[in-house]
């Protein structure tokens, strides 16, 4: 069978490819490969405790801030202080504005332009994507940047900067909410909200009901390719201010589906496979019995440096659609309860969630209430840090022996969805996604257009650490139109 390679794949973060057998047509197996050593939980080692969040964020430019609130949950867990509410409301704004505007930068810059959205190409489907780049620059211009900017300012209100803020602690936050700091974000909310409907009110009563009248066959193939594991897995996030670690009080639920069953998170049955990785057998296992990463370049068997992560022992896919469904906000149009159209629609789904949600958030701030609680490093502790991240479950685990930090994972959402083969041969979930979708050596647009709906990050997947600091690599984010 005839092999595609695709590599760098574009409009990601990181470097990654997926390599693809096809026949008749259609791709019969699939390889996802990440092609950098992860190891930033190893520089965490034997430094305080409050150095995680501040470190841990450094992973991704773009998921900075959801990297410090897994840090945060993982450290409070350990010291078992539990934030205010005000803190817990500082929070989820911030929050709720970075799942928001990455969001938006997948529907409009990252995928978007692969399906001719807003008239960017005469057809949603052509086999070469003849983009009006002039037009779509000029979207990019007057709608979707200004859009996304002020999201940032409100996460900027209230983190101190973006990216990468610092108000936000163990215990609560840092920043003083007064009166005018509201205000000042309710309007920029409002202006939000507004720039956010004009696109939200286009692809729900325009492009979407054109997609389906005119183009009928298109719609059949995304609904029919991009199913995955259909196993779905969510942390949750945006808590209850006034019971914050309840996850059934959260506005996103905690769960799992299995084999089309809802039920429980038990955060015992996570564990790491490394058959297939580019690591010792004993970095991987259960997320609190693993060691920091130990690279084994060359392993046999192996081709990717990305772990795969298994709940019960089975691959999950985790993101929107995950949160949708365990929330029970969204119904699949696909006949196989997934799909690659279904990924999509849940996305913008969710952001309408998030958007209608966050102006009550910022009102319901209490000027001058108490932000932070206070707490004392344990001498010896551990603590979960579990948080959904707009492409999905992101987990963080503190080990503390002697003040200092003795063990640290991540656990993250491309980990989940761009995971290798485990022990038993079972794909990861963009593999198993990737299974029966229309491809050639000459046209890549639906392979590229599977493994973009999971909006992958491998900056997160995957880390460098040099002893000595020498910079061996350039992470570089590029727009391929």
């Amino acid at each position: 069978m005839p092999e595609v390679k695709i590599e760098p794949l574009t409009r990601i973060e990181g470097h990654a490819s997926v390599r693809v057998l096809v026949e008749g047509g259609v791709v019969k197996d699939a390889w996802t490969k990440i092609s950098l050593f992860r190891g930033i939980e190893i520089i965490l080692i034997g430094r305080d405790p409050r150095d995680a969040p501040t470190i841990t964020s450094r992973i991704c430019g773009v998921c900075h801030d959801v990297h410090r609130m897994a840090s945060l949950l993982a450290l409070e867990d350990a010291a078992g202080v539990i934030p205010p509410e005000n803190g817990v409301r500082v929070r989820n704004i911030i929050e709720a504005a970075q799942n928001a505007w990455d969001h938006l930068a997948h529907l409009t810059i990252l995928a978007g332009p692969d399906y001719g959205v807003y008239g960017l190409a005469s057809k949603p489907h052509p086999r070469e994507l003849e983009l009006d780049v002039e037009k779509y620059y000029k979207l990019l211009r007057s709608t979707i940047i200004p859009l996304q900017r002020t999201l940032h300012e409100i996460q900027a209100m209230f983190g101190g900067k973006v990216p990468h803020g610092t108000a936000t602690v163990p215990g609560g936050a840092t920043v003083e909410i007064t009166t005018d700091r509201i205000g000042a974000a309710y309007n920029r909310y409002l202006t939000a909200k507004e720039a956010f409907y004009a696109i939200y009110d286009y692809l729900t009563n325009t492009f979407i009901p054109h997609l389906m009248a005119e183009h009928p066959d298109v719609v059949d193939v995304l609904l029919n390719i991009g199913v995955g594991v259909r196993n779905f897995l969510a942390y949750g996030f945006l808590p209850d201010p006034a019971d914050p670690t309840n996850p059934d009080k959260m506005l996103f639920k905690r769960g799992v589906i299995i084999r089309g069953e809802r039920g429980p998170l038990d955060v015992d049955k996570i564990a790491e496979s490394v058959k297939h990785s580019w690591y010792t057998d004993r970095s991987g296992g259960r997320v609190r019995d693993e060691i920091p990463p130990e690279p084994h370049y060359g392993k046999p068997g192996a081709y990717s440096w990305c772990k795969a992560p298994r709940y019960d022992g089975v691959p999950c896919e985790v993101g929107p659609l995950a949160r949708m469904l365990i929330s029970g906000y969204y119904k699949p149009l696909s006949k196989h309860g997934a799909s690659l159209l279904d990924r999509l629609l849940a996305r913008l789904e969710e952001t309408k969630v998030i958007m209608d949600s966050l102006g009550e958030m910022i009102l319901d701030l209490r000027p001058g209430a108490r932000v932070y609680n206070d707490y004392e490093v344990p001498r010896t502790a551990e603590g979960f840090g579990l948080w959904d991240a707009p492409r999905g479950a992101l987990l963080h685990y503190v080990r503390i022996e002697d003040y200092k930090i003795a063990r640290y994972q991540c656990v993250v959402p491309t980990t989940w969805n761009f995971s290798p083969r485990d022990e038993r041969g079972q794909r990861g979930p963009v593999e198993e996604a990737l299974i029966g979708c229309p491809g050639s050596e000459t046209d890549t647009l639906n392979i590229l257009r599977v493994v973009r709906s999971f909006d992958p990050c491998s900056a997160c997947a995957v880390h460098v650490l040099i002893p000595k600091g020498k910079a061996v690599a350039t992470k570089t984010l590029s727009l391929n139109v």
